[in-house]
């Protein structure tokens, strides 16, 4: 069972991952368009991966946060700091994942780092992706087909 909650979790960063390695550069400052037509004042793109990356480390303990890269609120970054971010801070979520099912005592609050601090970070992320790929529709950005179904049949891959 441990196996597989951290597989899962590994799952869903793989697909952050193939997302990422395959936006287009342009689609990077894309935005979600407001019910007016006009682009809304909220994170691109590249922010919203800023984003999901900056609320993984809010729920770390610091003892697993250590050499993991962080942003500057507002600064831009690149495909390249982004993709290394999150695979450091996606790195840092299983470590505490294993930690806590293997009832390490560094972890002081198991029920909280556990399972569903899993089911909290995969939910809040899911929904930004969903953002993301919206954005880059509508801001005419296109998306390689095997992306938009790849992200779902990534989850039955070598099952």
């Amino acid at each position: 069972m441990k196996e597989d909650i951290l597989e899962a979790w590994r799952t869903h960063e793989t697909i952050h991952q193939m997302l990422l390695g395959r936006i287009p550069d342009e689609g990077f400052s894309s935005v979600p368009l407001l019910k007016s037509g006009k682009p809304s004042t909220g994170r691109d793109v590249a922010r919203v991966f800023v984003h999901i990356h900056e609320v993984r480390m809010s729920h770390l303990p610091r003892a697993f946060q250590e050499g993991v890269p962080r942003f500057e609120k507002g600064a831009s970054s690149s495909r390249a700091e982004l993709q290394a971010a999150l695979a450091s801070s996606a790195d840092a979520v299983e470590a505490v994942l294993a930690a806590t099912l293997s009832q390490d005592p560094r972890i002081k609050n198991p029920r909280r780092l556990g399972l569903l601090l899993m089911g909290y970070l995969i939910t809040h992320e899911s929904h930004h992706r969903g953002q993301i790929m919206l954005a880059l529709k509508q801001s005419g950005v296109g998306i390689p087909e095997e992306l938009r179904f790849g992200i779902w049949e990534r989850w039955f891959k070598g099952m």
